[in-house]
């Protein structure tokens, strides 16, 4: 695995939401309620990509956090009915590619918390994560899927 840093701009989303945490992870089940209204979504940027946003926490594990399953979009005014609009603020984010199937992505989250982070100049920004699912994500269990996994990092000061 190799990170890359990246600044991105901020960029609007519209999708669902739901408050969750990985002991009683709701993720999946909200991917199954959004993929099929995917195209009921206006103006979107892409046909292909969809996004998992997380919302930064300490702890995911035990704490709930928001996630959002969800598609960027040129600009918002028609949301559907059960939907929501969201902003992501510009950021520098560490970016690593994941290969293979979902249920192995946890690997890349360690590589970027114990090796990585520790080697680069780059600490946390305490900002939302995500995750783009493109042209290359070829389904939950296929081996020949391919991720990009973004956390949000800054330059260690001093």
């Amino acid at each position: 695995m190799e990170a890359r840093v990246v600044f991105k701009e901020s960029f609007t989303v519209v999708g669902m939401k739901v408050d969750t945490r990985m002991i009683e992870d709701r993720i999946p089940q909200l991917w199954e309620r959004f993929i099929p209204r995917l195209n009921e979504i206006k103006h979107r940027t892409s046909r292909h990509d969809t996004y998992g946003i997380s919302e930064y926490s300490d702890n995911y594990v035990e704490e709930f956090f928001s996630y959002w399953a969800c598609t960027p979009v040129d600009h918002a005014e028609e949301v559907p009915e059960g939907m929501v609009v969201r902003t992501v603020p510009a950021a520098h984010y560490a970016v690593v590619t994941h290969k293979g199937k979902l249920e192995s992505m946890g690997g890349v989250f360690d590589y970027i918390h114990t090796v990585w982070l520790p080697n680069s100049g780059y600490e946390l920004d305490k900002k939302d994560g995500f995750e783009v699912y493109g042209e290359r994500f070829l389904g939950a269990d296929n081996d020949q899927s391919e991720t990009d996994v973004y956390v949000a990092v800054k330059k260690i000061a001093g």
